[in-house]
């Protein structure tokens, strides 16, 4: 069926590949697969707050997430992107208080607020610098994550923006992979888009006094 997405993790990788996850028209999380890197591009069809009309069936993937869809007609743009105010609007009423809120049940991708404390890169034992993202949520519980929002990726290693303090974070799980047991049922926990109401990460550091 085609149906009407608005991307709220825009994401990519270290070996070029890519994911997007968003909400449709009532709400739920819905997450396109497959995803290519120039999809993510800055002339791709994905972007943050950009709504896409898109036909998508059920996943045949034997180990597929809620959310996942498969892709049987690829995106296309559907009006303009979404002004602050909506925005703002959408953030606040998506939301889940805290990590575990958004990840209840079986679900693997949510929105949260957060209190970011730092960005920076630290480097694998496989010899890759990753970026990561310390905040806690409103628990007061703290994570430090790896971050593959596509925008902060590309961007990596060059200087970033101030994010320290508070701002919204789309979050998701990997699939499982056995490598993680445990709290997040085998998957990774990753940031997959830091989010402010303009939709601009170089804004969330200078719009704060």
């Amino acid at each position: 069926m085609t149906g009407t997405l608005l991307p709220l993790a825009v994401t990519l990788d270290a070996d070029g590949g890519a994911c997007v996850a968003g909400l449709d028209l009532d709400g739920r999380w819905i997450r396109p697969e497959p995803v290519t890197a120039e999809q993510v591009g800055p002339e791709g069809p994905y972007a943050f707050f950009q709504p896409v009309r898109i036909g998508l069936g059920p996943s045949t993937e034997p180990d597929a997430r809620p959310e996942d869809r498969a892709v049987v007609a690829p995106p296309r743009p559907a009006g303009p992107a979404l002004d602050p105010a909506m925005r703002e609007r959408l953030l606040k009423d998506t939301a889940d208080a805290t990590v575990e809120k958004a990840f209840a049940g079986e679900r693997s991708a949510g929105l949260v607020p957060a209190d970011v404390r730092r960005i920076y890169g630290r480097r694998s034992t496989g010899g890759r610098s990753f970026l990561r993202l310390e905040f806690t949520d409103a628990s007061g519980a703290e994570h430090d994550w790896i971050v593959r929002d596509a925008r902060l990726v590309r961007a990596f290693p060059a200087p970033l923006p101030d994010l320290a303090g508070p701002c919204f974070l789309s979050i998701g799980l990997t699939k499982p992979n056995g490598r993680f047991p445990g709290r997040f049922r085998g998957c990774h926990p990753l940031v997959v888009g830091v989010l402010s109401e303009r939709g601009d990460v170089s804004a969330l550091g200078a719009a704060r006094p």
